[in-house]
Formats: C-alpha cells, structure tokens, sequence
C-alpha cells in the first residue's frame, strides 16, 4: 500500500511518521520552512506512546512535486484548506485509491465526495494531541492516538483494502478503528472539538480552567447538551453518554492545552471557526434546533449569515 499524506503537521505528521518508522511506504505533503527541515534533516516525532521517531530519509514534497499515484490518500488540513487540496488529490489518484479526511469539520467526506467524482472518498476522524514544535518536528502531547475511518453512507469499497489499512495502522502504533458507523464516530468525536474549541477560544482559557468546576465547565457541558439535541434532530444514534465521555477525555489532557482553533485565532491568523462553531449554528437553524450557547459564541466571533 502507497500512502500519500496531505498535511505534516501534527495530525499528518504523526500519521505518517508512525506508518513510515514500520517500513510503510509514505509519501509526505508539506510546505514552507515545515518541509525544507523534513527535507534536509528528516522528520522528528516526539512520541508519547513509544520511543521518539527520527525518519531521516522520508519521502517529503510539496503539492506541486506530487507526480506518483497512491493507493491510500490522508487529508490531514484545517477545514478552511480542505479545497486547495482537490488538485493533488486527483493527480495523485488511481482508479482504486482511497481518499480518507481527517479533519475537525462534520462535512469533509461530503464537500470531498461532490468535487471527485470517480474518486472513492471514505469519511475519517483522530484522536490526538500533536503539533509542529519547529520545523521538521512534531510533538505529541498525549497518550491517546486513534484513527477511525471507514465508508460513507451508500458507498461500496473492497473490505480486504479497508482491513488492510487498519492492519498497518494498528502494526505502526496506532489504534486503527474500521467503523460501523462513521457518520456516528466523526459527529461524537467533532462533539468534543467543537465544544472544548468553542469554550476555550470564548473565554480564552487552557483546558485546566475547563477540567474544574465552575463556569468554564458549565459552558463547555452546555455546548455538549445543544449538540445531544443536534445528534437528535439528525437521528444520529450515539453509542455513548456524550457528556460522560467527553467530560474523560478533558480529564485526560494537559492543563496547558488548547486547541488549534484557539491558537489560530490568538496569533490572527485564518481559523476553523466556520467548521467548528459557525456549521453547527447553521445545522441547528436549518433542522429548527434552539442552541442558544453556539448562537451567543458564533455572534461573538463574527457570526453572519445576512
């Protein structure tokens, strides 16, 4: 299997440096002074799951030096770069690749499987905590790493090719899930982001302020209740308490973490707020779902669809 990763940064980064450290076959997309360090120096992975990885002869371009095709494509962009990566994706495809996002947005299979016809677009979703501590390094923050993916709704893909990529996950160090129900494991799992993304970016707060009683924890519970009335409202069945399973997964993080989004936002620079606070409000007007919480932050960042 031909792995392509479109994104080296802490999701991507980890992906592929994990497969690459067991002998897969990885290619890398990345850009700026992020690549020209992977390129001279190789790529650095400070593990918190086993030893640190230094893959000092990885396979690294950026998009436009692309030229083989691959068996297996990871999306692994901010939502806002989703688009940009539809050239590459098509060059590097062949008539059996598969297309796997891995992003923190609801609807990236779909905006995906709309702009590639004839390409198969499976739907995907992490459970990390990784960044770009400097050029040509990534930094995992915590223990949990899994990727779960699997098909869309309607979609028909070979199992054996599905199985074999949990297979290389799972001999790389990762917990692979192949799932039943991916719409399911991407909306439990975007429950979280947004919520702890929303809260954390509102009151500009780590998640220790989150993890205590208080406020912060109240906002980030009612954030996680109006997305219940979502899940609802789509007849999502969840397969777990989305209060009680998030509230242990804030428990698990460092004080000091914050999210993605929240960085973006501080440093001024482009953000998921559109794929993280903004989609949700639209989802819920359009289903006639009262989520008073989402409406009070999306309005604060800018929120307008007039």
């Amino acid at each position: 299997m031909k792995y392509l990763i479109i994104g080296a940064g802490g999701t991507g980064g980890c992906i592929g440096g994990y497969l690459a450290d067991r002998g897969k076959d990885v290619t890398l997309v990345a850009r700026g002074e992020h690549l020209k360090a992977i390129k001279e120096n190789g790529l650095v992975v400070h593990s918190t799951r086993r030893d640190n990885i230094h893959l000092k002869n990885v396979k690294a371009f950026s998009s436009a030096e692309v030229v083989d095709k691959f068996d297996v494509i990871f999306v692994c962009v901010k939502g806002y770069s989703l688009h940009d990566t539809i050239p590459t994706i098509i060059k590097a495809s062949h008539e059996k690749t598969l297309v796997i996002p891995i992003l923190n947005t609801l609807r990236a299979g779909e905006k995906l499987e709309k702009a590639l016809p004839g390409i198969t677009v499976l739907d995907g979703c992490i459970y990390i905590s990784a960044y770009i501590s400097a050029p040509g390094e990534i930094t995992q923050g915590i223990k949990i790493f899994r990727v779960v993916f699997g098909p869309r709704e309607n979609s028909k893909v070979d199992r054996a090719l599905l199985q074999k990529i949990q297979e290389d996950l799972i001999e790389s160090g990762i917990d692979g899930v192949l799932s039943d129900d991916i719409s399911r494991d991407i909306f439990k799992k975007f429950t979280f982001t947004s919520a702890c993304a929303s809260t954390g970016a509102y009151f500009d707060i780590m998640a220790g302020k989150m993890q205590k009683e208080g406020k912060y924890r109240e906002t980030f519970v009612s954030l996680l209740q109006e997305l219940q009335k979502i899940a609802n409202g789509l007849c999502i069945q969840l397969d777990c308490d989305l209060i009680e399973e998030s509230l242990n997964i804030l428990a698990g993080l460092a004080l000091d973490t914050t999210a993605s989004m929240q960085k973006d936002m501080k440093a001024g620079t482009k953000s998921e707020k559109e794929e993280l606070i903004f989609d949700v409000v639209d989802i819920a007007e359009k289903y006639g779902i009262d989520v008073p919480n989402y409406y009070k932050i999306a309005k604060y960042f800018g929120y307008d669809r007039t």
